[in-house]
């Protein structure tokens, strides 16, 4: 029997505490926030005991390990048992083999995390390894919650959250060679409030845009290559887990979720955001794994102009969670398409973190963490799909050559493998990006796929 039946779902609507809409905020860069005291800036605990009698457990079974026609590649090029998770990438929108991935990285060895950037100028095959947070706060030791965009030619974006023992802060460094060195970092949000999952996205323009919650979405932004940052302004209360995308004319999109729904805010130079439901959601359902997992939307826009979102959903009448995506085949619209079913498994697998790109032939494809391999939906794998209308998407296809175990590794124990997976796309290929343990502890790794023959 099929995993999920055509039904009519309800949205359960969640009564949220009533929350001071901020007003208009100082001038000058003054960035006031709402108390920091909340629940919803939950972060990696700093200082992560390391099982020192730790043994490798890494994934069994018949289906653990697969031929696939992809090469696995590790990012990371540390000798440690340190982990590596929760990757981003971006791509060089004029040279595809140049590639920026962040992720958070434990590699200090104390237990304290900060963010790492990656970089490849070949596609893939070879990496360099440079540091973002130059421009360290005595009160924020850890950094977490890598973003990156592309600015003109070779510059890079590389925000962050930098956090512990105070509240989260966003930073963006700035780097002029592709990523391998870091000349500046400015703080997008002020110290005195709390900042968290920061998403960045540049204009035409040269406009650099931050995103990122305290008890709602908030953004701020920079005409000036991130030198000052103007007020923040609400888009939404109850918003969290930004996902922005530009369109050609430099309108921002910025996909997020409620409590109960899937929402985008449409962000203009001269009007207000435009709010819109793009569909309800249902809470995701319980899992046998420790690791965080939420309803995390991700975005992307094709040159025609066609609006995807995918996020993943409890609304499964079977055990486990589903990928679902919804598309506007027209900015003007104000219809969205009913969400579809990605994944295509029949059984009572998970399915999270999923990650969405549209390729220079705007074809759409998401990538997500995929547990149909371990008939008790612990260990995991990457899958993949592709479509060229957003609605009916091809067969899933395994990009991972060996399962992983979420709990083999000794820092975080199976506490945490990042929130995110990553998904990018060039002219002629797509970079496929996750957590994984075949190595007895977490690493980033990438799977470089052609998409000149699809």
């Amino acid at each position: 029997m099929p995993k999920f039946k055509p039904v009519v779902v309800l949205a359960m609507v969640a009564l949220l505490g009533v929350i001071a809409i901020m007003g208009a905020f100082a001038v000058n860069g003054s960035h006031n926030t709402v108390a920091s005291n909340i629940s919803e800036l939950t972060v990696p605990g700093a200082n992560m005991p390391f099982a020192a009698n730790f043994k490798g457990a890494p994934a069994t079974g018949k289906d653990a390990l697969a031929s696939v026609p992809f090469a696995n590649i590790r990012v990371n090029q540390d000798n440690t048992q340190e982990a590596q998770n929760e990757p981003f990438v971006a791509v060089n929108p004029s040279n595809s083999r140049h590639i920026v991935v962040g992720a958070n990285n434990w590699a200090a060895g104390n237990g304290r995390f900060e963010v790492t950037a990656y970089v490849s100028f070949d596609g893939g095959a070879t990496w360099a390894e440079s540091h973002p947070y130059i421009d360290r706060n005595a009160g924020r030791i850890d950094a977490a919650d890598p973003t990156i965009a592309f600015g003109a030619g070779n510059t890079v974006y590389f925000g962050f959250v930098a956090l512990t023992p105070a509240p989260g802060a966003v930073a963006v460094s700035t780097s002029h060679d592709g990523g391998l060195t870091w000349v500046s970092q400015s703080w997008a949000t002020s110290f005195s409030g709390a900042a968290d999952k920061p998403a960045i996205a540049t204009t035409p323009s040269g406009q650099i845009n931050v995103f990122y919650q305290n008890q709602g979405i908030f953004t701020t932004a920079s005409s000036n290559g991130g030198q000052t940052w103007g007020a923040s302004r609400l888009i939404e209360a109850g918003g969290r887990n930004a996902a922005p995308v530009v369109d050609r004319s430099g309108n921002i999109y910025v996909f997020y979720n409620t409590a109960s729904a899937i929402r985008v805010a449409k962000l203009t130079t001269w009007q207000a955001p435009q709010l819109t439901t793009v569909a309800n959601t249902v809470g995701l359902q319980a899992r046998p794994t420790q690791y965080r997992a939420s309803i995390y939307p991700t975005a992307g826009i094709a040159s025609n102009g066609t609006l995807y979102v995918a996020w993943p959903d409890g609304v499964s009448n079977q055990t486990g969670n589903d990928i679902f995506i919804s598309h506007l085949n027209s900015s003007d619209a104000k219809s969205w398409s009913a969400p579809a079913r990605v994944n295509t498994d029949t059984g009572n697998a998970d399915q999270l973190m999923p990650a969405l790109t549209v390729g220079s032939n705007n074809v759409v494809t998401v990538a997500w963490l995929d547990t149909r391999n371990d008939s008790n939906r612990v260990n995991y794998d990457v899958y993949m799909a592709s479509s060229s209308d957003g609605a009916s998407f091809g067969a899933n296809t395994r990009v991972t050559a060996v399962s992983s175990n979420p709990n083999n590794d000794p820092r975080t124990q199976g506490s945490l493998i990042g929130d995110y997976f990553a998904l990018g796309a060039g002219s002629n290929s797509l970079y496929v990006l996750w957590t994984d343990t075949r190595n007895n502890n977490e690493d980033i790794y990438m799977a470089p796929i052609s998409t000149v023959n699809n």
